[in-house]
């Protein structure tokens, strides 16, 4: 087990993270309330951003990821995987990117949109900050195996 050195001097290794206030009020050991400002603070980093959004992105329909690969060679779109998303922290503010596949034939716009939205809002739900960009890169179209090969007009 590590020891975990008591300081109040920020890890200066630590990637950049995001601390916010809760808000409500807790209990103290006595049972006596003590305020959100006297309690401290919450730290989010930007991997834990970065999966969050991950999964709010996984569980849009229509969208998945991709697995496998080195380097970026070899990967194959995979509905099981998170899609890959990258996060760039500035203060209580945001910017995200997205690397998603999309089934085939579904429309890319309505499905962008359905799935910016819906990283905009749950993201800034869970971690308490303002989701200002999603960028959304489709890397992948996977045809979907039960249409009969007829193709729907909208």
């Amino acid at each position: 087990m590590t020891a975990v050195p008591d300081t109040d001097e920020p890890d200066r290794h630590a990637p950049p993270a995001h601390r916010a206030n809760t808000g409500a009020s807790s209990a103290d050991a006595d049972g006596s309330a003590v305020d959100a400002e006297n309690r401290g603070s919450l730290t989010i980093a930007e991997k834990a951003i970065e999966k969050i959004a991950g999964q709010v992105a996984a569980e849009t329909p229509g969208v998945h990821g991709s697995s496998g690969g080195f380097l970026g060679i070899g990967s194959r779109a995979d509905e099981d995987a998170r899609p890959k998303v990258t996060a760039q922290l500035h203060g209580r503010t945001v910017s995200l990117q997205v690397k998603a596949g999309v089934r085939y034939p579904a429309p890319l716009r309505s499905t962008t949109e359905k799935l910016r939205e819906s990283i905009r809002a749950r993201v800034g739900e869970l971690c308490g900050i303002d989701v200002r960009q999603v960028d959304i890169e489709i890397t992948s179209l996977v045809a979907d195996t039960g249409t009969s090969g007829r193709r729907k007009l909208l």
